[in-house]
């Protein structure tokens, strides 16, 4: 079975959330009838946003389904944190209550694009091999030139469906750092860094060169996360249909 996908939106992020959207939906020839594509927004979105993204991502996935974020705070970092919080929550009460059949589900940021076409069922196996080591998470650690205190795993990553009900602590962190950097500690022993999961972290723009020369010790990442303007999509969409 594939995970599920979790994409998270704040107002200033809408378009590239559903641009996101569709990049994901482009990569799907056909309509995955167990494939879940959940959307956790925030409450001040346009009310137009629901509708038009379980229309968009119904398409592609048997089950599309957007939910409004249960927390609500705005810039950096309590917005991020109150929305990551949010999406987790949901995540769990949807697999509590048999809406989410996915054994775990990628938690991911519009800054993000897929670099390879078959990138969900690599992090779905991935999923797998995390679970056969006893891990509940596996993601991206750290950055390059990162000293040992800062090591931690990037939230862009893939969670056990019911992480939140094991772990209702290890979320929001405080007001001053992210969630996924104040809790960098208890993240590590339940997590692995996986060579399928890449970033480059608050990258302004990247070339079509550039993305296409995305690697990991040697392996083409599933998902790329980190660049903050559209040039990550438009060129991932050059790298994967166009050739």
């Amino acid at each position: 079975m594939s995970i599920a996908l979790c994409l998270q939106c704040c107002p200033h992020d809408t378009a590239a959330a559903m641009d996101l959207a569709k990049l994901i939906c482009e990569t799907q020839k056909e309509k995955r009838q167990d494939g879940e594509f959940f959307l956790v927004y925030r409450k001040d979105c346009d009310m137009r946003l629901p509708k038009f993204f379980e229309h968009l991502a119904g398409m592609r996935f048997g089950t599309a389904k957007a939910c409004q974020a249960r927390n609500h705070d705005v810039g950096w970092p309590g917005g991020s944190n109150m929305l990551a919080a949010s999406a987790m929550m949901e995540m769990a009460m949807l697999a509590r209550g048999g809406i989410c059949k996915s054994p775990a589900y990628l938690l991911f940021e519009p800054d993000n694009t897929v670099l390879r076409l078959d990138w969900l069922e690599a992090l779905s196996a991935e999923w797998d091999r995390t679970v056969a080591e006893g891990k509940e998470c596996f993601g991206h650690w750290n950055m390059p030139g990162s000293i040992p205190e800062n090591l931690h795993m990037n939230g862009n990553a893939v969670f056990s469906a019911t992480f939140y009900d094991r772990h209702p602590n290890m979320t929001i962190g405080a007001a001053t750092q992210g969630w996924d950097f104040f809790y960098r500690d208890k993240y590590i022993p339940l997590s692995r860094d996986s060579d399928l999961i890449q970033q480059y972290y608050g990258c302004p723009s990247i070339t079509f060169e550039q993305l296409a020369a995305v690697t990991k010790n040697g392996v083409r990442p599933a998902l790329f996360h980190g660049v903050k303007d559209d040039s990550g999509r438009q060129n991932a969409r050059k790298l994967l249909f166009c050739r």
